[in-house]
């Protein structure tokens, strides 16, 4: 379940943005000292500061699997260290040191993090990251560093900017101060213009494996049998564990090929789907769509064209139902019963084609 925005205080306001897209389940990223998987990266990340230090830094990858936390946690690496001092190279920083809660807290003067901003008036988050937002960087990069040290420009996510708020990033990348680094999250690397992309140091972050998804839940407390469900993103992982563990089993017991053949299985997911309760509906739909999603994936190479296009069209439809459900307040049970009558088609039409 998402959190309600954590709105700063006015005095902390440039340094410490409102944050979208936060978890009750999870502590935000600027919070998070343990980063789970990415082995890789972080030895790749901190290899690049041993000699010429990159300017700026792509993290790529699918939304929820640690880019922001690593971002800090780099941020929270360098902040910590005197020029002409190494990484160490796993990024560690001391977690209960002074430089982390500054970056915890959303004041260190070396730090800037850019988001989508909080709309107050309309009470929630703007859906692109502004230009307005962006140009703080010229009076962040203007100022002194403190002792000499880094100052660090996490953008987060930088393909939700609008196309001003990129041409404004990308005059500030043409030229930084020395000891700057920005930092830029993307979700999906074909919004990123090429020409920012160019200015970087491009990192992909693959999703978590299933042993590493294991134990990042055993260690939030969460059910690690939900790993599977997470498809690699912890992110989406701690959604489904707020849902609960049994919903989201049972749905995906129900939603398996051969369960999804007998109609009674369709009553059974509506009546889970019109409960109230934590909003299941919307939970219950998502594992619909991630059905359809894998089916695709799995007959990729084996089933002909038209098979997959049955799937896709039946999950271009169940995007469609499921955002008219609010708006024209649809009976869910139906929606459900519609969406499980897709996929069993598409599943006929597969079976028949292959």
């Amino acid at each position: 379940m998402a959190r309600q925005p954590r709105v700063p205080k006015a005095a902390m306001v440039e340094a410490a943005p409102a944050e979208p897209d936060l978890l009750d389940n999870a502590p935000p990223p600027r919070e998070t000292t343990r980063l789970f998987g990415h082995a890789e990266p972080v030895s790749r990340l901190a290899a690049a500061f041993e000699k010429t230090p990159p300017q700026a830094i792509l993290l790529e990858g699918p939304r929820g699997i640690g880019k922001a936390t690593l971002a800090f946690r780099l941020a929270r690496a360098l902040l910590s260290t005197v020029p002409g001092e190494a990484l160490p190279a796993d990024l560690a920083s001391d977690p209960e040191g002074r430089t982390a809660r500054q970056v915890a807290a959303g004041t260190h003067p070396g730090l800037m993090h850019l988001t989508r901003p909080y709309d107050e008036k309309a009470k929630r988050f703007k859906g692109d990251l502004t230009v307005d937002v962006v140009r703080r960087i010229v009076p962040f990069l203007g100022s002194t560093s403190a002792d000499g040290g880094w100052r660090v420009v996490i953008v987060d996510a930088v393909d939700d900017m609008n196309i001003n708020a990129a041409n404004a990033l990308l005059k500030a990348l043409e030229e930084p101060p020395k000891r700057t680094i920005f930092i830029l999250v993307a979700h999906i690397a074909g919004r990123v213009l090429p020409t920012i992309r160019s200015r970087c140091r491009s990192i992909r972050l693959r999703p978590l494996t299933d042993a590493e998804m294991r134990r990042a839940l055993a260690t939030m407390n969460e059910d690690p049998s939900l790993a599977e469900a997470g498809e690699g993103s912890l992110r989406r992982a701690l959604i489904l564990a707020a849902a609960g563990a049994d919903l989201v089993h049972q749905t995906r017991r129900l939603l398996a090929r051969t369960a999804i053949r007998d109609v009674r299985h369709h009553h059974q997911l509506a009546e889970l789907a019109a409960q109230r309760k934590d909003d299941q509906f919307a939970t219950v739909v998502d594992l619909v769509l991630d059905a359809m999603a894998n089916r695709v994936r799995e007959g990729a190479a084996r089933l002909p064209l038209a098979a997959l296009d049955a799937y896709a069209q039946a999950y271009l439809d169940a995007v469609a139902d499921s955002r008219r459900v609010d708006v024209f307040n649809l009976d869910r049970k139906e929606v459900v019963l519609a969406l499980c009558d897709r996929l069993a088609a598409a599943d006929r039409a597969a079976a028949n084609a292959a």
